[in-house]
């Protein structure tokens, strides 16, 4: 006789219950990745706006900025107790990319300082990788 076969009524319920229970937190973990990856789209485009269009001012305020966003992002990231399959790659892929994004338009831009025709679109293409990984963290969240 199989080992199934002792298992009781109750026992099965409550295996199913923390079955969704994890099930629950994975895809609330996923939608909170979205918004985590989401705001440092936002955050990107602000910087990269601040740093092209508003001189030495603008690239202090838009560096304060990121440290304290980053400051905040992480710290609230280690409180989350549910880790995606896979959320390192996630996180790796999303930031090599973005880190590659900024510093080509960084270094294109350099010589550009004040142009709202370029650094307005670049602002936004900076924001691309990590807009993207925010979708897919919420794709997974739905699987």
């Amino acid at each position: 006789m199989s080992e199934r076969a002792h298992v009781t009524v109750d026992q099965a319920r409550s295996a199913l219950a923390g079955a969704d229970a994890a099930r629950r937190g994975l895809a609330a973990r996923g939608r909170w990745l979205a918004g985590y990856f989401g705001a440092f789209a936002v955050g990107s485009a602000v910087v990269v706006a601040l740093i092209g269009l508003g001189g030495d001012a603008g690239t202090t305020l838009a560096m304060v900025g990121w440290v304290a966003l980053v400051s905040v992002g992480v710290a609230y990231a280690a409180t989350r107790p549910v880790r995606l399959r896979r959320e390192g790659w996630l996180h790796a892929g999303g930031w090599v990319t973005w880190g590659a994004v900024y510093g080509v338009v960084l270094a294109v831009g350099h010589p550009r300082h004040g142009e709202v025709a370029y650094w307005l679109p670049a602002a936004l293409v900076s924001a691309v990788p990590l807009a993207a990984t925010a979708l897919v963290a919420l794709r997974w969240s739905r699987r």
